[in-house]
Order: structure tokens, then sequence, then C-alpha cells
């Protein structure tokens, strides 16, 4: 016997607008034929028809019931005065139009998605936009146009979250505090098409992976290798690392979180290891921060904007001194522990507010309530160094060529890289051509000279490493001359000044680096 199924995609789908039935054989593979989503069984509940008699008792009983319920309501609740903003109800039903629906990370869910979505409904022409608060990690922001409610809905349960719900239909874009891996690209590729195409793959802010402790801690940096044992369990005593005596006690994120994975990725699996059976797991980021902050004995990794009134610890490892992390180490993503938080749309969706909201929030407004929130915006706009000198423990003071390059010269901040294994590049240094062009088109920077230089890898003869860095300075130098911008010097120095251990294909990805500065 076939089963009736419904597409839940509204917005998205005709057949799921239309209410439209879909007959499909049993055991047959439940996905729409339209827009790819998973289907819905429809319910068919057969009731018997109550006798007459039934029928009238039921009526006079409800007629007493509402009428009653009415008088109490009208003499507890008066009608408010002109300008008087009403509460929404979460348990009424919404007859308005779902606008945008958005799942994933809870770094980007929490705070930053809602304060952009209210702007961006504005900007749409929305009226009365608020907040509507459902749990802790969901909510909706509501706006009224033309006497009809719309709403942007919002479910920030983990970066994990966010792939599932493009697989399914269930969102328009996922929020993402670590890129998509590859089995998730893959068994997504069919459904929404490439996520790692410049069109569907959005830089949205960076953020840095800060390893909180009480802010009563003495301990003030620590190695990427420490941090392993500590949070695998290996080492269970600060003393063990230079502290006062005490049993460290270790909170962590839950595993739908993308900021675990990202750690996890970066620290624990780097030494062959995994997160201690008796870490204290949390699903919300503030809850974390605040359970440290409680804590003397405590250690957690958090994201830049959830520090609060904690210690965020310096971090080196192999071949790389200890850093801080910064709104600037951030930004140019120099800091270990540095990540790039992310939107994913598909190229080809339906809803034409996808790309609206998209270009809105990675443009100059939206960047704007970026930085607000507390997380790192995109601007490259020129950091200039007190009195002109790089701090000492920064390794690029160790090339010669560096320094000379550099003398005089102001930083943008910024870092072009490119993707795997080619000179081709990222989907951040793509749009960040754009956000240079802006900078240097006003009239302080009219008469400057633009200095490009690349740094390489460890992989390779000094000789290779230097062509090929020269080779993607002039990658960048190409793609900037387009754009009207002339560059005045663009030199390869090759394999120096490591901003991460050349270990792993992702750290030697964020040594293969062509910074910009001005003079």
């Amino acid at each position: 016997m076939p089963t009736t199924y419904k597409c839940p995609n509204l917005g998205n789908c005709h057949k799921a607008d239309n209410q439209e039935q879909i007959a499909l054989p049993a055991g047959a593979d439940p996905i729409c034929p339209e827009c790819k989503s998973k289907l819905i069984p429809v319910g068919k509940t057969v009731l018997k028809m109550p006798d007459n008699k039934t029928i009238a008792l039921i009526v006079g009983i409800l007629v007493l019931i509402i009428g009653g319920g009415r008088l109490f309501f009208m003499r507890s609740n008066p009608s408010p005065k002109p300008g008087t903003a009403l509460v929404q109800d979460m348990n009424q039903p919404f007859n308005g139009k779902t606008l945008l629906r958005f799942h994933g990370s809870n770094t980007i869910g929490v705070n930053l998605l809602p304060a952009l979505a209210e702007q961006f409904l504005k900007q749409e022409g929305y009226s009365n936009v608020h907040k509507v608060s459902e749990t802790e990690d969901e909510c909706s922001i509501v706006g009224e146009q033309n006497g009809v409610e719309g709403r942007i809905e919002i479910a920030a349960h983990g970066s994990k979250t966010a792939f599932e719900g493009l697989k399914y239909g269930q969102c328009d874009i996922g929020m993402a505090s670590r890129p998509i891996k590859n089995d998730e690209w893959q068994a997504l590729k069919p459904v929404v098409g490439d996520l790692r195409s410049n069109g569907s793959e959005f830089v949205l802010a960076l953020d840095g992976i800060a390893v909180i402790v009480h802010p009563s801690n003495p301990i003030k940096s620590l190695s990427v290798s420490q941090l392993a044992d500590i949070f695998s369990g290996t080492i269970k005593e600060w003393s063990q690392v230079g502290g006062l005596n005490g049993a460290i006690t270790i909170y962590a994120r839950d595993e739908n979180s993308g900021t675990r994975d990202f750690f996890n990725d970066a620290v624990l699996k780097k030494y062959g290891k995994t997160l201690a059976g008796d870490a204290l797991l949390l699903e919300n980021s503030k809850k974390l921060s605040a359970s440290v902050a409680t804590n003397p004995n405590a250690i957690g990794f958090i994201g830049l904007n959830y520090i609060g009134s904690n210690h965020a610890l310096s971090l080196s490892d192999v071949g790389v001194q200890a850093r801080k992390p910064s709104p600037f180490t951030v930004k140019t993503e120099d800091y270990i522990l540095s990540r790039r938080l992310f939107l994913y749309a598909s190229e080809t969706s339906k809803n034409p507010l996808v790309a609206r909201f998209i270009d809105f929030a990675t443009g100059t407004a939206g960047q704007q309530i970026v930085a607000s929130i507390g997380l790192v915006n995109l601007d490259p706009t020129p950091v200039s160094q007190p009195s002109n000198v790089v701090p000492e423990y920064d390794p690029r003071n160790i090339s010669m060529g560096w320094r000379n390059l550099t003398s005089g010269a102001t930083e943008i901040a910024t870092r072009f890289r490119f993707r795997a294994d080619s000179e081709v590049l990222d989907t951040r240094a793509n749009r960040d051509i754009g956000r240079i062009v802006a900078v240097l088109s006003q009239p302080k920077y009219k008469d400057k000279r633009v200095v490009l230089i690349g740094f390489a890898d460890a992989a390779g003869s000094i000789k290779h490493n230097k062509e090929l860095a020269q080779k993607r300075a002039e990658v960048v130098a190409t793609a900037l001359i387009e754009e009207g911008v002339q560059c005045a010097e663009v030199t390869g120095v090759g394999a120096e000044a490591f901003v991460a251990p050349n270990d792993t294909q992702e750290n030697r990805e964020k040594n293969r680096r062509i910074e910009v500065w001005v003079k």
C-alpha cells in the first residue's frame, strides 16, 4: 500500500505551499520530488461522530466557558493605553509569514543573529520589530508590514544542526562556527549544491577560541600540548603546570557544538587524545563562562565574546610564540585558535530574502553589528602599531626581508589565504578584495603605495617555497589591479615567521598567507 506524505519546506517549495499530498510506494525514500526535503507522513485519524444530544451538551458547556472566560479577561486585562507594547504569548498560534529560518551554531545564534535579524527586518520596511524568546537557544524576530506579521526563526543548537537543517529543508540558512566537513559536504551536494562554492559559503565574522580560567588563577600561558593533557585528564592538578594546589575542573561544550569540534581538531586530536570522561558538558556558551567564573579551579574553552570576567590565557605551540586572543590577532587569523564563523545557504534557494540577508550581514551595516556584539568583524581598515614598532613577540621580527618591506608602513587588518592545495583565493579572500578596495578609495590613502608580502609553509625547499610565496602574492596583486589598485611592491619572502605549526593541513594553510601594507 502507498504511503501519503506532505512536504514541510514552506516558502521554498510549491508542493509545500500548496499543501499537496505526495503518495509513495511502501519502503520508498520519503524525499520531496521538487525540493528534495524530507517528507512528513500525513496522519489519518477517523473520529466517531457523537449523537445530537451529546453535541447540544458540548455546545452549551463551551458557550458557558467562553463567555465566562471572556468576562474574566475583560475585567482583569483592560484595553492597553495607546503606545503600550504587548508581550507576544508564544503559546498562541502564529498567523503571519515565516520569512527566514536559521539553524546551527550557538556562538552565532544566541546574540549575533538576533541582532542582525532585527536590523534586517527594519531595513526591509518592517515596524514594531521585536524579539520573542521561546527557549534560551531558540527565538523569533517578529515585525509587521502592511498589517501582516513576518518573523525570522532562529534555533541555535550547535553547528551540526545547521547541516542537518539544510539537508532536510528545515532551515534556509545554516550557522556554523567551523567549516563544513567532508562527509557533510558530500551528503548535501545532491540536495542543496556545492556548499563550498563562493555562492554558498560566507564568512560572517571571526572569533578566537579563548581558553579561560578563573580571574584568581595565576597561570598566564599554556602550550597546546599542555592543553591537550589537561582536557584529556592526563594532567589533573594545577600544580603540574606551575599553578597552585587544586584539582582541575574541566568545562566543555556538548557534542553538537562547532566550538567543541574546532577545539577537538586543533588541540585534542593533534595529540591523539579525547576529552576527559569527567568533563562537565554544557550546551550554552553563557553557562560555561558563568560556571568557570564561579570556580577557582575551573578551565574551559569558549568563543571570544563569552570571556566575561574570566582570564584568557596566552597560547603557544611548537615553533610558535605565545599569543593572547585579541581583535587584531583574531582578525588576521594569526592567533593559534582563531576561527571563522560561517553562514551556509543553497546557491539556488527560491527564497529571495536569503541573498538579501547575507548581503546585509556581510556588508558594512552588518559588520558594525558584529563588532557591537563582541565578535571580530571583517573590516580591513589599516591598523597602526604604536610608534610603528611591532611587539617583540611577533614571529615576523625574525625576517630581515619582512622588516625592510614594512618599515614605515601601516598594516591592513586581514590576510589573503587560499583554498587547499591551490592558488585560488578562498571565500573570505574573494570578498576581502572588495573590502580593501573600498578602504583604499578613501582620500587619506590616495597617495599611499600598496605592499604585498607572501609567506609559505615549511614543506619543500627554501627556493621552492620562496617561488610559491611570490606566485601567490602575484595572484592577489592581479586581483587588486583588476579593481584599480596599484601595487608598488609584490614580494615572496618564503617559509618564514610561522603563525602556526606545520604539522597539519589546516595549520600549513594558515602559514600560506599574503599580508597587505600601505606606505
